[in-house]
């Protein structure tokens, strides 16, 4: 017996905007977390978790900001995905001053909504 499927994909990348501002981690999170803040109770009604781990692949230049992000896997909420993309492609991270070279790093943004707040984490 021979079978055939097709699987259909969908890549979900970011880009920096000249328009927004760029961001280190620590810079990004409380930003982030204001937006989650506003995400929870739509987490509660879909039954979704409400923490988690967004996973990004960001590409940096030599001066280590991001010229884009790939979603890897989203939160469940489209909009918390959209605005975590949004941040994750204005990120600027440290980079070794020895050996300055363009190159893709893994990004984590850990969420978690509880009662009246909400806390995102930079990785």
């Amino acid at each position: 017996m021979i079978g055939a499927a097709c699987v259909a994909t969908t890549t979900r990348i970011f880009m920096p905007s000249p328009q927004n501002p760029v961001y280190r981690p620590a810079q990004a999170e409380p930003v982030l977390a204001q937006y989650l803040h506003l995400q929870c109770p739509a987490f509660k009604k879909a039954a979704l978790p409400d923490t988690g781990v967004v996973h990004f692949s960001v590409s940096l230049d030599t001066m280590g900001k991001a010229t884009r992000a790939e979603l890897l896997v989203g939160s469940g909420d489209q909009l918390v995905d959209e605005v975590f993309g949004t941040i994750a492609a204005q990120l600027t991270l440290p980079v070794d001053s020895t050996r300055r070279r363009a190159r893709e790093v893994p990004v984590r943004m850990a969420f978690s909504c509880q009662g009246d707040s909400a806390t995102v984490k930079v990785r």
